[in-house]
């Protein structure tokens, strides 16, 4: 099983809703985050980046629409974006979980996520 993080509401098209690190960079370019929450948030990115493979996206020949999901063994770094989602729903956003066996066509896997061209319906 997969999961992605989204922030959108439950009637729109999952290919089209934004991830939680993007509306989280959005968010905090707004200036409407604490100093708690901005560093709260770092600690995060920190973490992500110093732990999660970044897949190869600009060396890519990838669609640009392309998303990334986590597989659901991903414990530690579906826990670090859950923290992103409450942030993110302090300030009115609609987080949601997307979950699918079969979320798209792959171009990218490591051991904790995979990078998909997204079906039309999951």
């Amino acid at each position: 099983m997969f999961i992605r993080l989204v922030v959108g509401a439950n009637d729109e098209d999952h290919r089209v809703l934004t991830g939680l690190v993007t509306e989280a960079k959005i968010l905090q370019r707004s200036g409407e985050l604490s100093g708690s929450e901005e560093a709260l948030l770092e600690e995060h990115y920190a973490w992500l980046n110093a732990n999660l493979p970044c897949p190869p996206y600009s060396g890519s020949n990838w669609p640009q629409t392309v998303a990334a999901w986590f597989k659901d063994t991903a414990g530690e770094p579906i826990r670090r974006l859950r923290a992103i989602g409450e942030i993110l729903e302090d300030h009115g956003r609609i987080v949601r979980m997307l979950r699918s066996r079969n979320p798209g066509k792959i171009y990218y896997e490591d051991d904790f996520q995979i990078v998909v061209y997204e079906w039309n319906t999951l």
